[in-house]
Parts: C-alpha cells; structure tokens; sequence
C-alpha cells in the first residue's frame, strides 16, 4: 500500500521531536521563568493570563493571532518574489517591508498568547511546542532582520532573510497544526451526550457530602459509553457538570471548591458551580451543565441544552414514545407510510446488488446494471433529502449523519462506475459500496424509521403518497432521466 511521502517523512520527524526528552530541561525552566513573576505578582497577572488565554473570548486567542503574521509574512513573500522575478511595481518595496512590519507586531501578540498557553502542555506536547516557539521565534528574528537590512539599503539579502523567515514560518506552523489536529491542544475535551434527555435519579442525596465533588455516570446508548457528572451540594443546593475538564479532559470530580467555583486539579482551570463557565484560565470553554431537582432523597439530573443544539425529546416531539414501523404490506385504501416507501427501494436496491455480483465478470449487462444501480440510489437520495430527511429532523437526530453517508455512498459510487467491470478492482469496490448501502439503509430501519412513528400515521401515509408520486415522476420524466444519465456517463469517464 503506497504511504504519501512527505507525510510519512514529516511524521517521523514528529515522533523523534517528541521523544527529545533533552527538550525538557530548558522547557521547565522557561515555564518557572514565567511562572514565578505572575505568582508575585498575583491577581493582575492571573487576569493578563485569563486574557492570553482567552477566557473572556469563549475561544482561544491565538490561533486568531497567528493569522497575522501568517498573512502579512505571506503578502511580502509574494511582492518580494514577483520583484525578483521582473514585475516591478512602484511602491512594492516600501509595501513588502510594511508587511513584514504589521507581521512582526502580530507576531509578538501571537507569541505571547501561545506561551500563556504552551505552559499549561506536559511531555511531548510541551517538546513540539517547544519547538513550534523555536521556529516562529526564528521566523520572527529573521524578518526583524530583514527588516534592519532593507533599511541598509541591503534589499537583496533583505529580500534572503525574510524568505528564510517565512519558511520557518511553515515550519511552525506545521508543528502548530499537530498540536492541535493530532495532539488535539485548545480544544473541547469535554464530554458534550445530550444524555439524560429527561429527568433520571442518579444518587442519594444522603450520599452528597457538602462541598465536595462526587461522580456519577449516565449511560449514553448511541456512543455506547458512560458519561460522567460531577455532583457539588452547597446547602439546600445541588450543581451537577460535566466531570471531564474541557481544557484537557482532566477528572473535575477529584477537583476541589473555591470561591464558589470548581477547580480541574491537572490545570488549575475554575468552573463557576452556578453557569458552568471557567472563571479562569487556561480554559476557555464552558463545561456541560445539567438540571437538578430533589425528590423524595433523590438527586435527579437531566442535560441542559447549549445554543444550537438540537436534541430531540419527548416533549419536543409531542411526547410520542416511538414504536415499531408496520409491516410492509399496508391495510387495503389506506396507503403506505413513508418508511414502508423507503424501506421497499432499499429492498429494491439491495436485490440489484445481488443481480450485479451474480452477473458474469465479463457479462456487458454487468455495465448496464451499474447504471441502473447508479440511477437508483441517485433517485433515493434526492427524495430523501427533498421529502423525509426535512420532515423527521424535529424527532430524530440521524439526519445529519444520513447526509453524511449519502455523501460517502456518492463518492464510492463515482469511483466504482469509473472502473471494469471485469476486473478484480471493480469486485472490491462493489462490496465497499455495497457494504455502505447496507449500513446506511440498516441505520434508516433500525433508528430513524422508529423515530419517525412520532409524527403520526396520517402525517407518514401523506408523506408515503408524496414519496411514491417524486419515485414515478423521477423514473419517467425524460428530462430527468437524461440529466441522470449525462451524470452517470460523466462519472464513468466516458
């Protein structure tokens, strides 16, 4: 199996940096470098680092900083290589070396954002953001050189600096894109299960000790996993939020109380019991928070919904427990329900696949059956998305994950009709799309067809009449077919 080359050099160049424990040393010193002034200093260096952080913000701030010096090093790079390259415009110069100027200003604000951040890392995310800062500290150096040699009159090896700047620059900005892609620093670890969707009893009161911080797990069935809640008594009151911390995951539950705030014990982070937002930094995003309400000695907690979520509940869709889709085959006069509709085509499409792999390799209906096979599920994602995705997204949370598969079931599709038909390539790919089939027409069957028996059986059979009516009008309108198959005939490459 081919392995893409730069990624598989650039990963091994990752794994030694991260194994350079020599990195340590230095690392720790710079971080009591700067610890200890802010520790003397006290409640105005807490808020200069709450503000680095970008606690105040709800994000981190210096991924938005680094943009700076990113574009402005960039836009110079560029000015001075056409320069050199003999499109010469009046003012290039003077404007190239205002770009290294304004990146060098962003620069310093990024840097010390991203140190305020860098020594809160450990171990290996602190040796590649060691690194990072050496190589963006080098960039920046160089282009301040840059900057000194233009002003010299120098502009060729003016010119020299900053380009050598600006690949560290790259370098840098690598090694920023693993912390946060690979290593995943500054983003959300908290555990975000809309679980429990209602009211659930989860402990005794008796069993809450005043002030100090208990855990309880509430199953999440979709992931298949346990979410933790941190329990807080104060009084008469009880706080529930999540218990992994969203600045790095760590136990909020072995955390302590100050101040009427939260403390994660990795990172020192404070959480107000009230809101669930950190009252101070590193972190920057607020934790999980869930309704409490005591009855008879019971703690009882349901997940609070965050702006933009869309859990569905039973109040939300009217109170309907789902139930089990009916059978096939309708009561006579009274028309099929949309599921009963889609579930048929998924039939419908499945028996095309086994036609296809029992069709001789070099069978020429082989082709044909593709294109016939390619034309349905065409025609089953368009209503789907046009007619029953829209109508069940108020009662079920699939939706967004059936367009994801759509999607996947598109591009499988296009690289399957690109290949023969006779050929081993064509075998594999068949059974990769038509596993995606299956899981995404089993996921419809076994989840979102239940969830949609909320919406009525009048609102489903209408639905099933809409559906039925789109199937014909998509199978026989000739423009249609011909759009369809200009379609297909593109994606073959023929």
């Amino acid at each position: 199996m081919k392995r893409p080359t730069f990624a598989r050099i650039a990963n091994r160049g990752l794994g030694r940096i991260e194994q350079a424990t020599l990195l340590d040393k230095p690392g720790y010193a710079a971080e009591t470098a700067m610890a200890r002034p802010a520790q003397i200093v006290g409640s105005p260096a807490e808020k200069a680092g709450n503000a680095l952080h970008g606690t105040w913000y709800g994000h981190p701030i210096h991924p938005m900083l680094v943009t700076l010096p990113i574009g402005a090093w960039t836009f110079a790079f560029g000015l001075d290589l056409l320069s050199m390259l003999g499109f010469r415009r009046k003012g290039a110069e003077r404007s190239a070396e205002l770009a290294i100027k304004a990146g060098a200003a962003g620069a310093v604000a990024a840097a010390a954002a991203g140190l305020a951040d860098w020594q809160h890392t450990n171990g290996r995310d602190r040796r590649i953001g060691t690194v990072h800062a050496l190589a963006n500290g080098t960039a920046l150096a160089l282009h301040l050189a840059s900057v000194s040699l233009r002003n010299r009159g120098d502009l060729d090896r003016g010119r020299l600096a900053s380009a050598a700047g600006w690949a560290c620059m790259l370098v840098g900005g690598y090694l920023g894109g693993h912390m946060v892609y690979r290593r995943r620093i500054g983003v959300d670890h908290a555990d975000r299960s809309p679980e429990p969707r209602d009211f659930q009893p989860v402990l005794p009161l008796a069993e809450l000790q005043e002030g100090r911080p208990r855990r309880v797990d509430i199953r999440d069935e979709d992931t298949r996993q346990e979410i933790g809640v941190v329990l807080v008594r104060q009084g008469a009151r009880v706080h529930a939020m999540g218990a992994r911390c969203s600045h790095m995951g760590g136990p909020l539950d072995q955390g302590w109380i100050l101040n009427g705030a939260l403390v994660c014990p990795w990172h020192g982070s404070r959480y107000d019991l009230e809101t669930g937002w950190p009252t101070s930094g590193p972190s920057t995003c607020p934790q999980p928070r869930y309704a409490v309400r005591l009855r008879d000695g019971m703690v009882e907690i349901r997940r609070e919904e965050e702006p933009g979520d869309e859990v569905v509940t039973a109040a939300k869709a009217g109170g309907k427990p789902a139930r089990a889709p009916a059978p096939p085959a309708s009561s006579a006069g009274a028309g099929r329900k949309a599921d009963e509709v889609l579930f048929e085509h998924h039939q419908l499409i499945r028996r095309l696949f086994q036609a296809i792999r029992n069709t001789p390799r070099d069978d020429p209906q082989r082709r044909d059956l593709m294109r016939t096979l390619a034309s349905e599920l065409e025609i089953h994602e368009y209503v789907e998305d046009h007619v029953f995705y829209p109508a069940v997204h108020p009662v079920s949370e699939d939706v967004p994950i059936a367009h994801s598969e759509h999607r996947q079931l598109s591009d499988l599709l296009a690289k399957t009709l690109k290949l023969n038909t006779a050929t081993p390539e064509f075998e594999e790919h068949l059974r990769a799309l038509h596993a995606a089939m299956d899981h995404h027409a089993s996921s419809e069957e076994n989840s979102m067809f239940l969830e949609a028996q909320r919406l009525g059986d009048a609102r489903l059979r209408e639905m099933g009449r809409t559906l039925e009516e789109l199937l014909e009008e998509q199978r026989t309108s000739r423009a249609q077919r011909l759009f369809r198959d200009l379609k297909i005939r593109l994606l073959e490459g023929l």
